[in-house]
């Protein structure tokens, strides 16, 4: 499976682990009193720039400086007041003002006179619209303020600003990008800071895009000028990187080592996110040992310290390990139940991932599409400037004029059109699964949701087929993610050659897949559901490998037990495509809703 973002959005992860701290500290200086003497304006510069300056290190100090400003900025010069509003919003975001601080940045960003001003706030919000899952607006951002740094002679914000892109392009996917903006971090650094941070991006990029083969000298000198810097946030994200890189390739001892040696250390921080990343490697690292105790207290520990309401790659990991240490144990009612909980989190994480990639994917193509429309506008301009012309010349040239003025309004038309198809390709793309060419999660609930409306008007009985294959992990692991696709690729058409042009086919995410049958009684659903399995079972190993055995289970419902929502149509089947799976696999289970309050898997997978 490929490396998630394990360590992504640093410095707005360090504004969360301190936010608790300073709120207290903003409170006390909020309330400070305004000074009644009139301020020299050289003197409110020099509180701001200070300010400035102190925001990352004493948090107190800056607030109540900042609250000295606020009273006369109205005597500040334009720039300065750009400075203020920044920093204003700056604040808000560290103390969880979210919402504030994103207005305070929007507005320097848009409206700042000065470059240097738009970027640092540009690359504040790419950070904090980030960490608000706000995917698509985080990439509009980035865009704008990669058109900035040609232009940013600033060294500083320079720096900020190669930092934030390195980070939201290697969480999207875009690692060559991603360690091209490190790479400059680490050859030019600004007074006042080392290849630190910009070494520990790199590392990230390079191992997120699995191309971490060795441990390069950098990395040493870049964790020595971490710890020579004071930078222990960023020297720890290096050791958890260079520990992860440690068990992937056999040398766990090595790992717990690194790790055991510094995460006191760690504590002391008040990090929690960092801390979970620490924890969730010990616990893989003391797996691989064969330490179950410690695996199990570090597993658990990582889901404790794990961001709250969210699934983290800490929290996936935990729980993947504690499965492996129930089931190396023998216990197998607990295993399973972790087994539950890892897979509901794991998917939840790679939905992430991938809303991530949708969204550059998406602004990417937003930008073609206006560099093309002013593209076009330039060329229609261009046309108007010929139809001028030709008023001031004769009938021959006035000819030529229009065999030119026919071509390029050909070229546009082309254009237009050729846009049109793009937009349409686009949209047909965001609609059917990558990987098999059947109806994705949210297009199948929307093609269900339109059959289901119409099957209630006619009182039409309708059924809902849910199954996916057994034991797929299993082939993942053992052949490889290209047999796993093959394998889920076959089974997809030989259920194609199976089911009526009426049906609703999609992939619901991973092995999971979901078919409503239109008109379609109970018995006839059971029956096309085994005709199913029977046909997966025969054909959906790959050529590359005959001897591989695919089978998949089966939970059907109908809207005679649950009505046209398709929520509960969802429910019932999946309740009995768990009881399938507890009675061995490969076989067929009629929904029943009387049994759906005793599913582990939907109170607790489907949360």
């Amino acid at each position: 499976m490929k490396a998630g973002v394990r360590f992504g959005f640093i410095s707005a992860m360090l504004v969360v682990a301190c936010a608790t701290a300073s709120v207290h500290a903003a409170s006390q200086a909020a309330g400070a009193p305004a000074p009644a003497a009139s301020v020299d304006i050289a003197d409110l510069d020099a509180k701001l720039a200070r300010a400035d300056a102190i925001k990352t290190v004493d948090f107190a100090q800056f607030s109540r400086l900042l609250d000295e400003v606020i009273p006369q900025s109205a005597r500040l010069a334009k720039d300065q007041q750009s400075l203020l509003t920044f920093l204003r919003g700056w604040r808000a975001t560290w103390v969880g003002d979210y919402e504030t601080g994103k207005a305070a940045l929007d507005e320097v960003a848009d409206t700042a006179s000065s470059n240097v001003m738009r970027a640092r706030a540009t690359a504040t919000l790419v950070n904090l619209l980030g960490i608000g899952h706000r995917y698509e607006q985080a990439f509009l951002r980035l865009s704008q303020l990669q058109e900035m740094l040609p232009s940013i002679r600033d060294r500083n914000a320079r720096f900020q600003a190669l930092g934030e892109a390195s980070q939201m392009l290697s969480s999207a996917g875009q690692y060559d990008q991603a360690e091209a903006y490190a790479q400059q971090m680490i050859d030019d650094p600004p007074p006042g800071e080392t290849i630190c941070k910009g070494g520990e991006h790199l590392l990230r990029a390079r191992r997120e895009g699995n191309r971490l083969h060795v441990l390069d000298p950098i990395y040493e000198k870049t964790l020595e000028a971490c710890v020579g810097a004071g930078e222990e946030i960023f020297a720890d994200g290096m050791r958890v990187n260079i520990a992860a890189f440690q068990v992937a390739n056999g040398h766990p001892d090595e790992a717990v080592k690194l790790l055991v040696a510094h995460r006191d250390g760690l504590r002391t921080l008040n990090y929690p996110a960092l801390l979970a990343e620490f924890d969730a490697t010990l616990a893989q690292a003391y797996f691989r040992l064969g330490d179950l105790p410690n695996a199990r207290r570090y597993g658990l520990s990582a889901i404790a310290g794990s961001v709250h309401g969210e699934f983290t790659d800490p929290r996936r990991t935990g729980y993947e390990v504690l499965f492996q240490v129930e089931e190396q144990a023998g216990n197998a009612a607990a295993a399973l139940a972790y087994h539950v909980l890892y897979m509901a989190a794991d998917k939840a994480y790679l939905n992430d991932v991938s809303a991530r990639s949708l969204a550059f994917q998406i602004v990417d193509q937003q930008l073609l599409a206006r560099k093309a429309e002013v593209e076009s506008l330039n060329k229609q301009n261009e046309i108007l400037r010929l139809n001028g012309a030709l008023d001031r010349k004769d009938v021959e040239t006035g000819r030529l004029y229009i065999v030119i003025l026919a071509a390029s309004l050909a070229a546009i038309v082309w254009l237009v059109l050729w846009l049109r198809r793009s937009q349409m390709r686009f949209m047909k793309l965001a609609r059917r699964d990558g990987l098999t060419g059947i109806c994705n999660r949210e297009h199948f609930v929307e093609q269900a949701d339109r059959v289901l409306a119409y099957g209630a008007r006619s009182d039409r009985g309708l059924c809902l087929i849910l199954f996916d294959l057994d034991h797929f992990k299993n082939v993942n692991d053992t052949y490889g993610h290209a047999v796993g696709d093959e394998v889920l690729k076959r089974a997809v058409d030989v259920c194609h050659r199976a089911l009526h042009a009426c049906d609703v086919f999609g992939r619901l995410g991973g092995e999971e897949f979901a078919v409503l049958l239109p008109d379609c009684s109970p018995a006839q659903a059971r029956a096309r559901a085994e005709q199913l399995r029977l046909s997966i079972s025969a054909t959906a190993s790959t050529p590359t490998r005959p001897e591989l055995a695919v089978t998949a289970s089966f939970g059907v419902s109908s809207t005679l037990q649950c009505g046209f929502e398709l929520h509960r149509l969802l429910v019932v089947a999946d309740a009995a495509l768990y009881r399938a799976k507890r009675a061995g696999r490969n076989c067929v289970f009629m929904g029943d809703t009387g049994d759906i309050p005793d599913s582990p898997y939907l109170t607790e997978a489907r949360g």
